[in-house]
């Protein structure tokens, strides 16, 4: 397996507390790098394993699946490692697809195979986390970590396969459905600990009659020191300076600039952001502009309800490096997801955390248990799957006085400081890794 390298390694006398772990595995689907447009959650807790004096690899696959590119393995390669920042991360070969077919099944089943190949070539691991989307990638993680007699932690981001039986994905009692979630209780009953993004997740959990006493809350989060006002511009590639453009455009035709940064696909809905727009500047012509920032799978819908519209723009993704950027060049910003029962339990979207990080009042168009924007003052609720609603909550943003908009994204940023800045969270990953990674294997876990 070639080595690349982005970033030098770490130090081999990097400071390292008493008894830390050495080795730390992340098994992620579709963990991303900090040159990639998407979220970068692993990396950013990696970092601070890291500053901590632990090893972390990530693995991933090398197709994206937004892009639908491979641009990480060259040739016959079937993984190769990149350093990043002291990070390594291993890019496994899987095979390509598009949309969500058959063939993106066969993609995930291709993960675990490569990795289970390529991880029994790296040194022995003394803590394994293995995350969702897809629950092969965790199941991969915990085979590894039981044949290398490491601690296993099971890390829910995603419910699979509640989400899709919610989606109309997925047939409940279906075989697919049964398979899902028999690995899903597998894999909660064989972790030492259980990782989750969702505040709710007990509730799911005792509903299935599966043990939660070994739960632990760790939502997404932001790096508040990138958010300043100093955020990243110099070198900016073509795909931060057209979105840059755009928001210049509008803003020189005096209209309040919202902003969208993250993936096309169907739970996002971007296409009815677009269509929000085109209705709020129907009702008030000129007073709003949004620019959609991404791509995904419906990127061509989205385009075609954007097309020959002034107030809606769609522009590429854009570099991480250079988010809060362009997320500081906005007035204000918009989250969306179509209504999906499973949000009772929660949610933890990275872009919200990015959103107020960056100082910007957030539109927030989800039906949620947990609705930070509501509780902390930092924006506005609305309806989701909805464009009037949204339209209304776009011209309701922009008849508040600057100074308003100012207190809503300072009141944002405050509650990103206090309770999802990944200083704190990956303080606290660290503490679990250094008191859960005793050489015990996979010990079951007992309700």
């Amino acid at each position: 397996m070639s080595e690349g390298r982005r970033s030098a390694r770490p130090a081999a006398d990097a400071p390292r507390r008493p008894g830390a772990v050495r080795q730390v595995w992340i098994v992620n689907h579709y963990a991303s790098g900090p040159d990639s447009p998407a979220g970068t959650r692993h990396f950013e807790l990696a970092r601070r394993l890291v500053a901590r004096g632990h090893r972390v690899t990530i693995f991933a696959a090398s197709f994206g699946h937004n892009s639908g590119q491979d641009r990480r393995l060259k040739g016959h390669q079937l993984a190769r490692g990149e350093w990043y920042q002291g990070v390594r991360f291993v890019w496994v070969r899987t095979l390509p697809y598009r949309g969500n077919t058959w063939r993106r099944d066969l993609n995930m089943l291709s993960f675990l195979l490569v990795f289970v190949v390529a991880q029994a070539r790296e040194p022995r691991p003394g803590f394994v986390v293995g995350s969702t989307v897809d629950p092969f990638a965790a199941l991969g993680g915990w085979l590894a970590a039981r044949l290398r007699r490491a601690a296993f932690a099971f890390e829910i981001r995603d419910l699979w396969p509640q989400t899709l039986v919610d989606l109309g994905a997925l047939r409940m009692g279906s075989p697919g459905e049964r398979l899902l979630r028999a690995i899903e209780a597998f894999l909660v009953r064989r972790a030492s600990t259980v990782i989750t993004l969702l505040p709710g997740i007990r509730d799911y959990l005792e509903a299935q009659g599966l043990p939660t006493g070994h739960v632990v809350y760790l939502p997404n989060g932001a790096d508040l020191a990138a958010y300043g006002e100093g955020a990243m511009t110099s070198g900016a590639p073509a795909a931060v300076t057209s979105a840059m453009d755009e928001i210049a455009r509008m803003r020189r035709d005096g209209r309040l600039v919202v902003g969208y940064l993250g993936a096309f696909g169907r739970v996002n809905r971007a296409d009815l952001i677009a269509e929000a727009a085109v209705e709020a500047d129907r009702r008030q012509p000129g007073r709003i502009g949004v620019v959609l920032i991404g791509q995904g799978p419906e990127g061509r819908l989205v385009e075609q309800r954007a097309a020959g519209h002034a107030a809606v723009s769609v522009c590429p993704p854009v570099p991480k490096p250079f988010v809060p950027a362009v997320l500081r060049a906005l007035d204000a910003a918009v989250v969306h997801t179509t209504y999906t029962p499973v949000y009772k339990y929660g949610v933890s979207f990275n872009k919200l955390f990015e959103y107020m990080a960056a100082e910007r009042p957030v539109i927030f168009a989800c039906d949620a248990a947990y609705d930070p924007v509501a509780s902390t003052g930092a924006g506005v609720t609305t309806k989701p799957d909805d464009p009037g609603a949204m339209a209304t909550a776009f011209l309701d943003v922009a008849a508040l006085s600057p100074e308003a908009r100012a207190a809503m994204g300072r009141a944002g940023r405050d509650f990103v400081d206090r309770e999802h800045n990944f200083d704190q969270l990956g303080a606290t990953l660290a503490d679990l890794v250094e008191t859960g990674s005793q050489d015990r294997g996979c010990a079951p876990h007992r309700s």
